[in-house]
């Protein structure tokens, strides 16, 4: 078994997560006990630019950067750190329909689906 150490960084903590997120990351990484925890990815996508991704993550990269928020192992990788700063995840259900959303003071655009922004 791998041990991974935290990296020590001098950053205050880059996202928020609602407790409804929070319980279903949580369930998320629960069902495989080799999740090291949950990575944020920022993909490029839609027509606004750029959508998150929340992937549960077996392997962290030496490249990535480690933030503990809710109990909940965040994964990071470094090149996008500073675009994540004010987020807050939340998870919202509307009937049958349950997603992750991501609220972001630093968008400057939205697309008109909402599927893709601009930062």
């Amino acid at each position: 078994m791998n041990i991974i150490p935290i990296k020590k960084i001098n950053q205050s903590i880059p996202i928020q997560v609602t407790k409804k997120a929070a319980q279903q990351i949580l369930l998320l990484l629960k069902q495989d006990k080799n999740n090291q925890g949950i990575k944020i990815i920022l993909k490029k996508s839609g027509c606004a630019g750029y959508k998150y991704l929340l992937q549960t993550e077996k392997k962290i990269k030496n490249s990535d950067y480690i933030f503990i928020v809710e109990s909940i192992k965040f994964i990071i990788p470094k090149k996008i750190i500073s675009q994540l700063y004010t987020t807050t995840i939340d998870f919202i259900q509307i009937g049958l329909n349950a997603s992750f959303t991501f609220i972001n003071n630093k968008h400057t655009a939205i697309c008109g689906c909402g599927e893709s922004f601009n930062i």
